[in-house]
């Protein structure tokens, strides 16, 4: 009779052993975040403050990582994101330093209502790779460090863009409409108080001096501003039931001055437009 070799040693001898599992790299910092609210409606801006604490121990690290900003469904699928470049590179950062800085963004017109998970994370731009950080890990070295709840759009968030307005324009990535040296916006009276929010840039170096830029409502002004060119302006106002009035829709109407001709700054221009300001972003909500 043919003899059987022990169970336990014929298995053995088909079975390969694993190798030892690399232990995870160190994390390089603990993220954190900071939000101006923790509900805001469709279309809404978001003001937030990032921290990322350097490891004590940070090794050095390799340059090209962007930070990642995630905002997630319940399932953990991406609703939208906003990744961008810290302030400073990564390979900067010192042992044990607080690295911090504010942001802003917009909440797009998602098809969704309900809690958002908002994850950090920091990866290459060129490879992908993702460095580990302390925290709570949603997956693939991304960290939750905040939950936002998304609500419906409010009634004063749909504008009307009447007189003194250009059509949309469209580039790098960012949208905007140009105004002449009056436009004016309307949106439905909520008898209420609101938070006026805008983004507008002017253009100080074309139109020769600081533009002003006045906003009044039914020829009162609710607020006055000087854009120096420079970079985009942020507007934060806000405007009282009284500011409002008693119509049923609310004309906002925003004065320039001065204006410019592109054609005229510029031989090799054809644009023969009379502008005013560039304006990314105008929101109006309960207050």
């Amino acid at each position: 009779m043919r003899s059987l070799a022990p169970l336990g040693l014929t298995l053995l001898a088909g079975w390969v052993l694993p190798a030892a599992c690399a232990s995870p790299p160190p994390p390089v910092a603990t993220p954190a975040l900071g939000m101006d609210r923790t509900a805001v409606p469709l279309g809404g801006p978001l003001a937030l403050t990032i921290r990322f604490d350097a490891a004590p121990d940070l090794a050095p690290v390799a340059d090209g990582f962007r930070v990642l900003l995630h905002f997630l469904d319940p399932d953990g699928a991406l609703l939208w994101a906003d990744d961008h470049d810290p302030p400073r590179p990564v390979a900067e950062w010192q042992p044990g330093e607080r690295v911090e800085y504010e942001r802003r963004t917009v909440v797009p017109m998602y098809p969704y209502i309900g809690e958002v998970t908002v994850a950090l994370g920091l990866y290459a731009a060129h490879s992908g790779e993702r460095l580990s950080l302390a925290g709570r890990e949603v997956g693939d070295r991304t960290y939750r460090v905040a939950t936002l709840t998304l609500e419906p759009q409010p009634e004063t968030a749909f504008l009307a863009y009447g007189e003194g307005w250009y059509r949309s324009e469209i580039a790098g990535g960012a949208s905007w409409r140009w105004t002449a040296d009056r436009a004016v916006v309307g949106f439905r009276n909520p008898r209420s108080d609101v938070a006026l929010a805008m983004e507008l840039r002017g253009r100080a170096g074309a139109a020769g001096e600081p533009q002003r830029v006045s906003l009044t409502i039914d020829e009162r002004p609710v607020h006055e501003l000087e854009l120096d060119g420079r970079g985009p302006t942020i507007v934060r106002q806000r405007l009282s039931a009284g500011d409002l009035g008693a119509e049923d829709i609310v004309e906002l109407t925003l004065d320039v001055d001065p204006t410019f001709v592109p054609a005229e700054r510029d031989p090799s221009s054809t644009d023969t437009r009379e502008l005013g300001v560039q304006v990314f972003y105008l929101f109006v909500e309960p207050h």
